[in-house]
């Protein structure tokens, strides 16, 4: 039978994913501790993100052709540095073709990023948000309310809450009918391991169906768009698109600003949900605490600044850059281990402005967290470890949990 050109462009991408993934394999194996993050198996990465630190400013990853940081005033530098981009100058991601990602995932460069953040901000920041933007509070609470299992229940606090919960809420405050939003939030969960895809290959049945969900989803939110801006000015917006657009955001920047939205909330909110309950669950008496908004507020910041929601950042030199006392060469590539911010002040010590790619989505992830540790603690104080937890294979960025049992 003759193959077909979708036949032959599968195996390309399989064999790119396959090459890459040999490349990271055989540098762990001589030691290389930025491989052996990006291997990303089921362990912690902790051990090797500490080796990488002890390097001092930057650990050369001379295999895998990288700059690699942990240090929290290089890491700060680098992030804030105009001389670094998230692309490079010919307007390319790093590797792009070892690690192909869907042609619709989000490829801004930093200058856009911070314009997009700043044009989403009254509506979708930190601020915005607490005080009661697009009913976010509201309709977290009232969405978690609908998760809540009955006592004494067995469930998955990833698959059975977490990830619904903040699939449903990110497709409330985007504006998706609600007769849409179960089949959209399929779309979401299947967009997951693209975060993870930027640093290591997934399998090839994943980077395709993640591609897939991807270029769906971003197609969903071109059709909101159109159809809010159709609805015009009518009636009190309670959703970020009709908001953003009713403040004079481009239709094109709230495509842009809802799909980092869709793609970077969902799996980065189950992720800090489930790690703020395992961390309360093994401390006396911090469980019972988090009923109260303050405890589950300090619990959720702790976890993102000890587990960050997106673990590594890619950034490329535009020029040479003297730095830290070493030279990076102009596209020479670096990556910030966002686990330097723990050394940082702030609630978001590496998410200014020029933080992660995905900055613009961390306070709904925040948000989202928060609400649900605070609302599970109060309906819930008998909760309980039902076996351990398991996290996803090849999530370096993410470092997703694949299932966590508890008993209500």
């Amino acid at each position: 039978m003759p193959t077909t050109a979708t036949d032959d462009a599968t195996r390309e991408l399989g064999r790119r994913l396959q090459l890459s993934r040999a490349g990271q394999w055989f540098a762990g194996n001589q030691g290389d501790p930025y491989a052996l993050i990006l291997r990303a198996g089921t362990d912690h990465p902790a051990p090797y993100e500490d080796l990488v630190r002890a390097q001092g400013p930057w650990f050369r990853s001379d295999r895998l052709g990288t700059w690699v940081t942990a240090d929290p005033a290089t890491a700060a530098a680098v992030l804030s540095d105009p001389r670094f981009g998230t692309l490079d100058r010919a307007g390319g991601r790093p590797d792009a073709d070892l690690l192909p990602l869907s042609a619709a995932f989000p490829g801004h460069e930093r200058a856009e990023l911070a314009r997009l953040r700043a044009a989403a901000g009254p509506v979708l920041g930190h601020t915005a948000l607490a005080e009661g933007s697009c009913d976010a509070p509201g309709a977290a609470r009232r969405l978690l309310r609908r998760h809540l299992p009955a006592a004494g229940t067995a469930f998955d606090l990833v698959a059975d809450l977490a990830r619904p919960f903040a699939a449903g809420l990110v497709l409330r405050i985007l504006g998706v009918p609600e007769g849409d939003r179960e089949a959209a939030a399929g779309l979401l969960a299947r967009c997951a391991p693209q975060l993870d895809g930027r640093f290591t290959p997934q399998t090839l049945a994943v980077a395709r169906d993640s591609a897939t969900a991807v270029e769906e989803v971003a197609g969903l939110v071109r059709e909101l768009v159109a159809a809010r801006r159709a609805k015009g000015r009518a009636g009190a917006h309670d959703d970020a698109v009709g908001r953003l657009l009713e403040d004079g955001v481009a239709p094109r920047d709230v495509e842009r600003v809802a799909l980092l939205l869709a793609l970077g909330v969902p799996e980065p909110a189950a992720t800090a949900v489930t790690g703020t309950v395992l961390r309360l669950l093994g401390r006396p008496g911090a469980w019972e605490a988090a009923e109260r908004p303050p405890a589950a507020a300090e619990a959720v910041d702790r976890t993102l600044r000890e587990e960050p929601a997106f673990r590594l950042e890619s950034r490329v030199a535009h020029e040479d850059v003297e730095l830290a006392g070493r030279r990076v060469p102009a596209d020479g590539h670096v990556v910030v281990l966002a686990v330097a911010g723990r050394d940082l002040p702030g609630p978001d010590p590496l998410g200014g402005p020029d933080g992660p790619h995905f900055a613009l989505a961390l306070p709904l992830v925040r948000l989202a967290a928060t609400t649900a540790v605070q609302a599970l603690a109060a309906a819930l104080p008998g909760l309980s470890a039902a076996g351990p937890a398991l996290t996803r294979p090849r999530s370096p960025v993410l470092r997703a949990y694949a299932r966590c049992p508890v008993r209500a």
